[in-house]
């Protein structure tokens, strides 16, 4: 029964960890987007500027309200010219409604300024995706590197575990001397403390990316790692792509609307300037038990009364603040403008970069996985002529780390071509996590 229960309890965990989901990029950068802080506070202010571009459609519509009063006076009052002491209940009612009929267009600019805060909420929304998505990107990565990065030192940590085993009976034989067995022990730590460097970026590296997908810190989850398909790309039009994707481009257009939107204010605030023209009309009436009829119903009519009329007012002079605000308005306007050109020019410059990044990685990916076969024979070569003696232990130990860091020189360059591959076609319109 125990050997049964043994059995299935192994089963059971074999198949947990051989079901362990395995985590696409695609699939942490949708999950991300779900559930990153960030996000969620920028999709909210996009439903705030919702509901203010709704309110200030609303605002063209007439002001209608409604109000009633109602009290118990008890004490001296007079009474058909004699002070007598009486106690009354009296209540009145009142219905009124107002409409703008004119007040410089602002209300008309304030629906337009609202519309672009809208969609500059809008466009700021999917550009935390955009930045969102880069970012765990860049993360994972990071993360799949040091993972890399880990293997490939501890690889050269066990190739100097067996050189000290055998360089330990070379020397123990009078073949070797002691000294080669320090210069041994001394690199072996050198790998020791290489694996020790890549385990703790690699767990910085987990945290960023646990941080950015708003996952627990103690979570564990497992990366799939494609296979990348680098390419040499030297077709690319820049300018033809830049005009491409900064026609979409949610950054850009957050700030062109911002833009759009300080336009607007500036007509918002000239406004101010113009007088304005308000109509409005009233109905109301009260019971007053204390002189004449005391019916209720007769009174309700008898006191009726009802008013329609119009406003003008003229601004005249109100301390210069009318002025002062449409001098900060342009002021605004001319910074939103600034901040946008400034955007199109970083724009420009970053996919600049990034293209050269891609060119250059390409390269150096290219010409180190030369190199990383060539080392590769000059190790086992080097590693031959240690064995016979042919060359002391710091030569075969300059050859040996060479190989290690030519390792760890492709596998940057593989990933940073991936990363920028990535971007490029980002450039080109392809969201790939929405796939």
């Amino acid at each position: 029964m125990k050997r049964q229960v043994f059995v299935f309890l192994f089963s059971f965990i074999v198949i947990s960890v051989s079901g362990q989901q395995k985590w696409s990029l695609e699939d942490c950068i949708r999950y991300a987007v779900q559930n990153n802080l960030n996000v969620k506070q920028t999709r909210i202010e996009a439903e705030k500027a919702e509901q203010n571009y709704r309110q200030a459609k609303w605002n063209m519509m007439p002001s209608v309200g409604a109000s009633s009063s109602a009290g118990y006076s008890f004490g001296r009052t007079v009474v058909e010219g004699d002070l007598v002491n009486e106690s009354y209940f009296y209540n009145g009612y009142n219905l009124n409604a107002s409409l703008d009929l004119f007040n410089g267009f602002s209300l008309q600019n304030q629906i337009s300024y609202n519309k672009f805060r809208k969609e500059a909420a809008k466009n700021s929304n999917l550009n935390a995706i955009d930045l969102l998505a880069f970012k765990i990107m860049n993360s994972y990565y990071d993360v799949i590197y040091f993972e890399e990065l880990l293997q490939i030192s501890g690889k050269q940590k066990e190739l100097s575990q067996i050189i000290e085993r055998k360089t330990t009976v070379l020397v123990n034989a009078g073949l070797k001397a002691t000294t080669d067995i320090l210069e041994v022990r001394a690199d072996l730590e050198k790998d020791e403390l290489a694996c020790i460097q890549a385990e703790n970026k690699l767990e910085s590296a987990w945290i960023e990316l646990r941080k950015g997908m708003n996952l627990n810190p103690d979570s564990t989850i497992t990366l799939l790692k494609n296979a990348y398909t680098i390419m040499d790309d030297n077709n690319i039009d820049i300018k033809s792509l830049y005009k491409n994707y900064s026609s979409w481009s949610p950054q850009l257009k957050s700030y062109e609307n911002d833009w759009m939107a300080s336009r607007k204010n500036l007509s918002i605030q000239r406004a101010s300037l113009y007088p304005s023209l308000e109509t409005a009309a009233s109905y109301g009436t009260y019971y007053y038990p204390v002189a004449g009829n005391r019916d209720f119903g007769y009174q309700f009519k008898a006191n009726q009364n009802e008013y329609v009329g119009m406003s003008l007012n003229i601004p005249v002079f109100r301390r210069n603040a009318n002025i002062t605000r449409v001098k900060l308005a342009k002021l605004e306007n001319e910074s939103a403008k600034t901040r946008l050109d400034q955007a199109k020019q970083d724009l420009m410059y970053e996919m600049i970069t990034n293209y050269n990044d891609l060119k250059a990685s390409f390269s150096e990916f290219t010409q180190a996985r030369k190199q990383l076969e060539a080392d590769t024979l000059a190790f086992r070569a080097a590693e031959k002529k240690y064995d016979q003696g042919m060359i002391n232990i710091v030569d075969f130990y300059t050859v040996k780390n060479r190989m290690a860091n030519t390792a760890g020189q492709v596998l940057r360059s593989e990933l940073t071509a991936e990363v920028k591959k990535r971007i490029i076609d980002f450039y080109r319109g392809n969201r790939f996590w929405e796939k």
